[in-house]
């Protein structure tokens, strides 16, 4: 293709589509590889040349895009008892110190180079978004949401890419690819669905983007995003795969919102495990992250209950739940100012849990933690303590 002219190569391109737009056996697919390598080359040759892709070009080659990517996925197994299993050899394998091997797509070669053609065609200035919007059909968004069922985590992450794009390119989709996240996040509350910590990660970037706009109706639609489609993902079977995306994307909302703090805790509260310690230790990082941008006209309306919960934490027997509550009051900032300053109220609480793990907790460091956690605490109110000291007597 270097050897041809300009003209002659959209003729030679127009040809490669065509003959990509098939499902290809795999004793062809170096020769594919090898078309869509040009295809990528011809789209860097049109910006150069300051060619601007036609409309028919465009559709041709969504088409090809779609004869190259959409296809049946291997069956993966999502119910909640596959998840208690699965959830149980993770814990084993991160105990032993064994990672799972990730899964990789004997085709990812061939895929790998349609997606970079696909994205560096939606990216380049010569597509006219416009023009181009049109062959952008809501079926194509939506069969590109499927392919994050792949159990590959390269396909996930190019496919990130490609829809923070065609986000960002076209802002005639955004509420259709807004409206499919929530699908998504609805249904899998009992089935596991790979695609959670990604579209986690692209909806905190989104908040990021577009809180700032002024339009009340993008930031109402927000808000019930966070209270009917992310709280919700609290009680899902297959939390231990995304709670630290979770957790950092609702912190987002809380950070551009400090308004919406009392709605996640308290969501958080409705949903908190009461016989699962493991789960009980993802919460507990949710909270840190919210009260690290709570104010404390808001802190007022749900400190009671949070600090109830939090009390039956610091006297778990599971050490790493107790641990992450008593990590809440050494943490410098925002969570340290807020304790102080309701401490009249703190103290009373989760006294009785405080002593009962200092004195009786089976293992050495939590007893240590729950002795310095109560010295910090009657350094900054002595009379308080001796007064929760002689009640507890």
């Amino acid at each position: 293709m270097g050897e041809n002219s300009w003209k002659g190569k959209r003729s030679i391109d127009k040809r490669k589509i065509k003959s990509s737009c098939r499902v290809t056996v795999f004793e062809k697919i170096l020769l594919e590889i090898n078309n869509f390598s040009q295809l990528c080359t011809y789209v860097s040759c049109a910006q150069r040349n300051l060619t601007k892709f036609s409309n028919v070009f465009f559709q041709e080659s969504i088409d090809l895009v779609s004869s190259n990517l959409f296809r049946a996925l291997p069956h993966s197994f999502t119910n909640a008892a596959v998840a208690i299993r699965f959830e149980e050899s993770y814990y084993i394998n991160r105990r032993n110190g064994v990672d799972d091997i990730p899964f990789q797509d004997p085709s990812w070669p061939h895929l790998e180079l349609v997606y970079r053609f696909l994205s560096s065609l939606i990216k380049s200035p010569m597509t006219d978004p416009q023009l181009a919007a049109p062959c952008i059909k809501p079926s194509f968004i939506l069969k590109l949401l499927d392919l994050f069922q792949s159990e590959d985590r390269r396909e996930r992450g190019a496919l990130v890419s490609v829809l923070q794009v065609i986000y960002r390119k076209f802002g005639v989709h955004r509420k259709l690819i807004r409206n499919s996240f929530f699908n998504v996040f609805y249904c899998c509350a009992n089935e596991k669905h790979n695609a959670i910590p990604h579209l986690l990660l692209f909806l905190r970037s989104i908040v990021v983007e577009e809180e700032d706009d002024d339009d009340l109706g993008v930031q109402e639609e927000f808000r019930l995003f966070l209270v009917r489609g992310l709280i919700p993902l609290y009680k899902s079977k297959w939390l231990v795969l995304f709670y630290l995306h979770l957790n950092s994307c609702i912190q987002k909302f809380v950070e551009k919102d400090c308004k919406l703090a009392d709605t996640v805790i308290q969501g958080m509260l409705r949903h908190w495990p009461t016989v699962d310690s493991a789960r009980e230790y993802f919460f507990l990082d949710g909270v840190e992250r919210v009260l690290e941008e709570t104010q404390p006209d808001r802190f007022q309306l749900f400190m009671i209950p949070l600090f109830l919960r939090i009390a039956n934490c610091l006297s778990s027997p599971h050490f790493k739940v107790a641990e992450k509550g008593f990590s809440l009051f050494n943490v410098h900032g925002n969570i340290q100012n807020l304790i102080k300053q309701y401490l009249d109220v703190i103290l009373p609480i989760i006294f009785t849990d405080l002593e009962e793990s200092a004195m009786n907790h089976w293992r050495h460091e939590i007893q240590k933690l729950a002795h310095d956690v109560s010295n910090s605490l009657m350094y900054i109110d002595p009379e308080l303590y001796e007064e929760c000291l002689m009640h507890l007597k």
